[in-house]
């Protein structure tokens, strides 16, 4: 034994914490921008947020933007605000008020006192939905929200809300109970004369899995004139009844022009269908309102998505109105146009009070800014907001990573580069239209690609040629296709494909002809049968054992979980074996890789208002089950991943991050680590290169190398120190690519050396940790370990040193002296990777020197030179004190090059 001084026994948590996740985008596909806050004293600087995105700044107009909301835990967002009177007040309303099926709550208020740097926790817990934060011009200690509350159930935190104290304390100003039921508020509006006089927009919806009531008697538009002590409803000349969401908008040089845009559900006499969306004006504060859009004319569109009504802060007859493209009117709302060609399911609109030309408008794919009034647009491209529901990989080499996401198709991108080159927007290359969902590769041949879309549309792509084939329509009357259709390739016969509506679809022959191989396994009930995007009673997962064929486990949207064991000749329905099945929406269900009748079945009740973790197993084919809930906090589980190589290593995700458990669910770990607060649709483990690929809803893609966690066992882990495998790595050749832009997405590669990890079981407490590459029985490299508890990473770069004769050492000398006095020698040769010739020294990561016009400080060695060593097999010693361990190292040669 070597000498150790015990800090601390490593926790699960310290074993976990240096497990590093790559962001690799994509960018330019960024998911729902949904509120803009803009800088009165700076409009350079303003405030983004997306719906399940976070909140990002910008203090160059747009030119770049960085998260300042990761930490918190929560990712929906409502409304951000920022407080005219002071720019480092900072409120964050939490959970998006854009209601669909992919929605996701929020936990209150919060707000930052210095410019989004830190942030307090402001209570309103359970208003779950703010569309509107409004802080007082000259005093920012009052604000008011308008909380939607509950978006699957009822619950009073509804309404409007007010503190005149920062948020220390509320008060519910504007409380509408009808029959029993509390009304959500959505919008909030002050007069900018006499910050007194308020209007506000009540909400009546209501919401279950399989239903959506977008109207109700409680719409409407509330006035007050004492600062929200006491409402007035507004009905003179506005229609009642049946009424959705309401937008509102008041014309802040004269504050008595109000315009409404108001999704009217009453039969229209005529045809006894919808009235749909009207626009009505008010010139008198709202005593009295006029329609002023055409009879029969419907400026707008799902209003619970869209509907907000914008006036051009100069012109009072110039007003917009969004929906999935944006309306414009120049007259006061007689006539309508869509002049701006840009967005796409608009959500917000800002106009620069001061130049009515500066525009900012979110929508679906991100945001926008314009200078000439919509004529040109500016889409910054570096924002990672892609919210993706499902994930794919090849087995190419580099692998590439695919995913579905919510409105911008089905895309394709490279999980590392070669050479030192980022991974940007350009890589990323869109493979599929629509809502975007199950992209699977073959494994076997990446040529084919499957790829979904919404409600049961599945392709088969011809990658080599470019050709395209539906092999499964979503138009057959025949079949309920859930919104994400499950999809599976067999992992016995690639040729084999799985298809879930509400039973189970099978092709033998690449999706040419396919065969039903169950009964209806969700059941039909004609009291929740939805319609549209509420389709309900259909399968939403499935998967076959990968140690026997034919063992096919499925779940559905209404909680059923069925096995068959014989190809789908006999199903068995599991609900009754599950103790504490919720009869929720199976979000996954997954077979063993290691243990035949072994799965795992996930629930989310997020479509309920209740997000308790709920996660089962069983080990004899569904007969009994046992609950993994454990230590999970109360987080919607979506995903469940069991490792292809350790039966013990778990990976879920969460309405929130990704969580691991070492020891078969008996506990979980939470592995965010560097990752942000974030909805996790999907897990991917790379079955060749042990990465964990996560596909998150409102933040792209990550990557994490996961290869130390799948050698841990508990014997590993009562060793003082062990040396894990060494992943075999290709040394690519390098090509030219165009320099970077810092306006671009970079995302993050792999690491261009080998990667060595060991494990410390306490802290050593010993100068040095040494380790030495060998090539044969020759010294080749010698490199510093760290010393953590845990889990250590250390990079070699692929090269051979050998010392310096005292002339070169003279030479380096002056170089270094140089660059420190004129760092402007110091820079690329922008857009050249150049491969190292044989014999030709390096830098220490395994650089040309003639990438630079001079090294950078720290990559070179006064006492060594490096060059690269060819492909082939090394072996690396861990030394620590007079305990050493080996392990060998596999360098591949790149047989892809292409020159």
């Amino acid at each position: 034994m070597f000498p150790l001084i015990l800090i601390s026994q490593p926790s699960l948590e310290t074993l976990t914490k240096n497990i590093h996740y790559r962001q690799i985008g994509p960018s330019r596909q960024g998911g729902r921008v949904v509120s803009i806050a803009v800088s009165q004293q700076n409009p350079f600087t303003f405030y983004m947020a997306g719906g399940p995105g976070g909140v990002w700044k910008t203090e160059n107009n747009g030119n770049t933007f960085y998260p300042i909301f990761d930490n918190e835990n929560i990712a929906s967002i409502g409304d951000i605000s920022l407080a005219p009177s002071n720019d480092n007040i900072l409120w964050v309303g939490t959970g998006e008020a854009n209601l669909r099926n992919s929605t996701y709550y929020g936990n209150g208020v919060y707000k930052s006192l210095d410019a989004g740097k830190t942030w307090q926790h402001m209570g309103l817990n359970e208003s779950h939905h703010i569309g509107r934060v409004l802080i007082h011009p000259k005093d920012p200690d009052i604000v008011y929200i308008a909380a939607q509350g509950h978006y699957y159930s009822e619950n009073p935190e509804r309404g409007i809300y007010k503190t005149i104290n920062g948020g220390k304390t509320w008060k519910k100003s504007l409380d509408i109970e009808i029959n029993g039921r509390h009304i959500g508020a959505t919008e909030i509006k002050m007069d900018s004369n006499n910050p007194n006089i308020l209007y506000a927009v009540t909400y009546d919806r209501l919401r279950t899995p399989w239903m959506f009531k977008n109207n109700g008697e409680g719409s409407a538009i509330y006035k007050s004139s004492d600062g929200g002590e006491s409402w007035k409803k507004l009905t003179n000349g506005l229609p009642s009844g049946k009424l959705g969401k309401i937008g509102i908008d008041i014309y802040n040089k004269n504050p008595n022009i109000l315009y409404a845009n108001i999704d009217n559900a009453n039969p229209n006499p005529n045809n006894n269908r919808p009235v749909l969306h009207e626009i009505y004006r008010s010139d008198d504060a709202g005593k009295s309102w006029y329609k002023v859009s055409a009879d029969g004319e419907s400026i707008g569109n799902r209003s619970n998505y869209y509907g907000q009504i914008i006036i051009d802060p100069n012109d009072h007859l110039h007003i917009y109105v969004l929906s999935p493209i944006v309306h414009e009117s120049f007259d006061g709302g007689k006539t309508w146009g869509q002049y701006i060609r840009y967005g796409g399911d608009n959500h917000v609109l800002w106009i620069n009070p001061n130049d009515s030309r500066h525009m900012m408008m979110g929508y679906d794919y991100g945001m926008a800014i314009t200078h000439d009034e919509g004529k040109n647009w500016y889409h910054p491209d570096e924002i990672p907001m892609g919210q993706f529901y499902a994930i794919g990989v090849d087995m190419d080499y580099p692998y590439n990573v695919y995913g579905g996401t919510q409105d911008f198709g089905s895309w394709k991108g490279p999980s590392t580069k070669k050479g030192r080159f980022p991974i940007r927007f350009e890589d990323w290359e869109h493979v599929n239209g629509g809502d975007g969902f199950y992209n699977l590769v073959d494994p076997d041949d990446s040529r084919w690609l499957y790829s979904s879309s919404q409600f049961g549309h599945i392709t088969r792509i011809d990658q080599k040629t470019g050709s395209r084939k539906t092999i499964v329509d979503d138009r057959n009357d025949d079949f309920r296709f859930n919104w994400n259709t499950p999809l599976l390739i067999s992992p016995h016969n690639s040729k084999t494909l799985y298809v879930g509506a509400q039973l189970v679809l099978r092709s033998i022959n690449q999706g040419e002809s396919w065969e039903n191989i169950s009964p209806d396994l969700a059941g039909f009930n004609i009291d929740k049968k939805g319609f549209g995007p509420f389709i309900y009673g259909t399968l939403t997962t499935l998967d076959e054992s990968p140690i026997e064929e034919g063992v096919i486990w499925t779940g559905s949207d209404n909680g059923n979980v069925h096995i068959t064991r014989d190809g789908g000749k006999i199903w068995t329905k599991l609900n009754s074996n599950i103790v504490g099945n919720p009869d929720y929406w199976v979000s996954r269900i997954t077979a063993s890789n290691h243990r035949l009748g072994t799965a795992y079945v996930t629930y989310s009740g997020l479509r309920r208002d209740d997000f308790r973790p709920f996660i089962f197993k069983t080990e004899d084919f569904g007969k009994t089950w046992i609950s993994l809930a454990s230590n999970l906090p109360n987080e919607s589980i979506n995903v469940i991943k069991e490792d292809y190589k350790n039966p013990n290593l778990l990976f879920l995700g969460t309405d929130k991050a990704v969580y691991t458990s070492l020891n078969n669910g008996n506990s979980w770990i939470k592995l965010k680590n560097n990752m942000p607060t974030i909805p996790i649709h999907d897990l991917v483990i790379h079955p060749r290169e042990n990465d964990l690929v996560v596909g998150t809803h409102g933040r792209s893609i990550y990557i994490a190398d996961i290869s130390p966690l799948q050698e841990l066992t508990d014997e590993i882990l009562e060793k003082d120190i062990h040396l894990f495998d060494v992943e075999p790595k290709v040394q690519w050749r390098m090509v030219s690519q165009p320099a970077v832009s810092a306006q671009n997405f970079v995302g993050e590669n792999e690491p261009a050396g080998i990667t060595i990890n060991y494990y410390l079981k306490e802290k050593v407490v010993i100068n040095k940790i040494k380790l030495t590459i060998y090539d044969g029985e020759e010294v080749i490299d010698e490199l510093l370990g760290t010393n953590k508890i845990g889990i250590n990473s250390i990079q070699w770069g692929m090269i051979k040193r050998k010392y310096r004769t005292s002339e070169e050492k003279i030479k380096w000398e002056k170089e270094q002296k140089l660059i420190k006095e004129e760092p402007e020698f110091f820079d690329y040769y922008d857009a050249v990777e150049i491969f190292p010739l044989p014999n030709e020294e390096v830098d220490k990561y395994g650089r040309s020197l003639r990438t630079r016009v001079h090294p950078l400080p720290g990559n070179t060695d006064q006492n060594y030179k490096y060059y690269k060593v060819p492909p082939g097999d090394y072996k690396v010693v861990l030394t620590i004190n007079e305990i050493s361990q080996s392990k060998n190292i596999s360098i591949l040669k790149d047989q892809w090059y292409n020159k």
